[in-house]
């Protein structure tokens, strides 16, 4: 699929959090959206989640979802983008901290 692709893949913090998930536990459960004690807040972050990020990754082939048991699991592609996830996972201490 190219490197464009694992950068649109990459280019969101949320999608960047599941694919490090899926370096060392697969399948996992789609994440729980809890990050402020604001509701209206966390209701929009699990929309864009559902709306948006699991789906963009799906459709890339990176994972499968199954949106009915909230189930994720390394897709047919997730060999493209596992090398770019190991690299930022292995060297978190010389990026930034909000990378993941």
């Amino acid at each position: 699929m190219g490197f464009d692709n694992i950068a649109r893949a990459l280019g969101d913090q949320t999608r960047r959090q599941i694919l490090l998930e899926l370096l060392d536990h697969n399948p996992v459960n789609q994440p729980e959206v809890v990050r402020e004690n604001d509701a209206r807040e966390n209701e929009k972050r699990e929309l864009q989640l559902i709306h948006n990020h699991l789906p963009k990754l799906d459709e890339m082939n990176y994972i499968v979802w199954n949106r009915d048991n909230r189930n994720i699991v390394k897709g047919p592609n997730w060999e493209e983008i596992e090398p770019i996830v190991r690299l930022l996972s292995d060297n978190r201490g010389y990026i930034p901290d909000d990378t993941f």
